[in-house]
């Protein structure tokens, strides 16, 4: 009988254990809640409470369109977990997926690659964890899912070019089906089947099925609850600009030169092998279209950098390993692997195991400091009733805890729901620009303004004698109308904490009469 746990296997567990412990420990460390998660779970709240998803925006008090929502899937997997098992477990679901994202690089590299350097594969995991920091250090997110699901297609096409299987790409449609209706980053399964395409044909290889498993992925996707306006409004929404959202522009243009530093580096890294490598480029045309044009869009987008890195980890690793061998041997440097590796795991799995327990408060608890929440529980705790104007990435929350006595101006849902202009009136109120207090003048109403405190619309804001402060935390300043009428309780010590501790209470009720 041969022998389950030999010592290679043993090697291989240590790896995966380090790996999901060090994983983890990123998920707890970033556990501040994105910012959209509250939509998230409106909508999905809404499909286990109606059995239907809202197609149509109630939170909202300024005009919307029919709410074509790309993430609906996903919206629905995060309420289930997060009301029957809690926040904890949404944090393990996060690891999970992330976990598997990795499994499935790392499957993919085996494909071709026989020769297992455990050491090298363990530095070259951690390097990869901090070069996609938008992934690994982020909150839960459901472009999780379409980084996961990239991946797990990737495997299958290079399982196919490898061993002439073309019956395993019937799978990559199946994919399409629950990938459309989780995440609109969908579109980028039709983007490798086309370049898989081009480049087989290239190669002087069997190409029409990668063709014929487009055009199958194509009609997979108007199986949804929208129908032929959810595939329009995906394309539409994949080259929208959006100059004001930071995943909307180049990393390398930000303002901040170290904001994703270690992408940065990896990505010039990953460059300069890719070019000293392109000699070879009549022996795999499609390796070499997937690198050039996955890292010219990480180049425009911050939302497509784990794209590069995903892709150059796979097909360049051949070629940084064989360089770091040269350079071992040039340098007449000889290393027990197998030992320095099992170190290096242990003190992993240590180092990430001491700051889960440091930060083991914010797996039970998350960290709220992105939400509003004193201003949100002033309002509450007040009874101010009415419409509420403040920055987009604050809507969802103030919708999650406030509807329905309180509307919105807007929230991230951004072109799922709203027309153009209600997105930039709010830009150029927020950033002083152009006639920033057009919004004021609308025929829509706002009662209420949330206007950061460190935001110079203050100076502005502040001058108008039709509004005035009434609260302020560290972070915000609640502005409301002169002309409304209104009692302050300002004792909110203990009511707050309410907020902090019960962050997923709402008093959110639907029916079926949407807006």
């Amino acid at each position: 009988m041969k022998k389950i746990f030999t010592y290679n296997f043993l090697l291989n567990m240590l790896f995966s254990v380090a790996a999901f412990i060090f994983i983890y420990m990123n998920s707890v460390l970033y556990s501040a809640i994105d910012m959209d998660y509250w939509a998230r779970l409106l909508q999905g709240n809404a499909f286990f409470e109606l059995g239907h998803i809202l197609k149509a925006d109630i939170f909202s008090y300024t005009p919307t369109h029919i709410w074509l929502d790309h993430e609906w899937g996903a919206s629905v997997i995060f309420s289930f977990i997060q009301n029957n098992l809690g926040y904890s477990y949404v944090l393990l679901f996060k690891s999970i997926l992330v976990f598997l994202l990795f499994l499935f690089i790392y499957k993919t590299i085996k494909l071709s690659v026989k020769e297992n350097n455990l050491l090298f594969d363990f530095i070259y995991f951690v390097v990869i964890v901090f070069a996609i920091p938008t992934i690994t250090q982020s909150w839960l997110r459901c472009h999780i899912f379409t980084f996961l699901f990239f991946v797990i297609s990737l495997f299958i096409l290079e399982k196919v070019r490898l061993t002439k299987k073309y019956k395993l790409l019937f799978l990559l449609p199946v994919i399409m089906l629950f990938w459309v209706n989780i995440h609109g980053g969908c579109v980028s399964l039709l983007g490798l089947l086309f370049i898989y395409s081009i480049g087989e044909a290239l190669n002087k290889n069997e190409y029409k099925y990668y063709l014929l498993t487009l055009l199958f992925s194509i009609f997979v996707m108007f199986i949804n609850p929208y129908g032929i306006e959810y595939v329009k409004f995906i394309f539409m929404a994949s080259t929208m600009p959006r100059p004001f959202v930071t995943e909307w522009i180049s990393p390398f243009s930000h303002p901040n030169r170290m904001f994703l530093v270690e992408f940065k580096l990896l990505y010039l890294i990953n460059l300069v092998i890719l070019l000293f490598s392109l000699k070879n480029l009549k022996r795999d045309y499609t390796k070499y279209l997937l690198l050039i044009i996955c890292a010219y869009l990480s180049f425009r987008y911050v939302k497509n950098t784990p794209f590069f890195i995903i892709v150059s980890a796979i097909f360049l690793y051949n070629e940084l390993y064989n360089l770091i061998v040269l350079i071992l041997r040039k340098l007449r440097i000889n290393i027990k692997y197998n030992y320095i590796y099992i170190l290096l795991c242990f003190i992993l799995i240590c180092f990430s195991g001491y700051n889960i327990w440091k930060n083991i408060f914010y797996i039970v608890y998350p960290d709220l400091s992105l939400q509003p929440v004193s201003v949100v529980r002033f309002i509450k705790m007040n009874n101010l009733k009415g419409n509420i104007l403040a920055p987009f990435d604050m809507g969802s929350y103030i919708a999650y805890k406030l509807y329905p006595n309180n509307l919105i101006y807007m929230d991230g849902r951004y072109e799922e729901v709203y027309y153009n202009e209600t997105k930039e009136l709010l830009d150029n109120f927020y950033n002083l620009q152009n006639n920033w207090d057009e919004i004021l003048d609308k025929e829509y109403n706002h009662d209420y303004i949330i206007v950061p405190k460190d935001a110079l619309l203050n100076d502005y804001l502040s001058k108008r004698k039709d509004y005035k402060i009434i609260y302020s935390d560290n972070d915000n300043f609640l502005y409301i109308k002169s002309n409304l009428k209104y009692k302050i309780n300002n004792k909110m010590d203990e009511s707050i904490i309410y907020d902090l501790l019960e962050p997923f209470k709402t008093s959110v009720k639907y029916t079926n009469n949407n807006k």
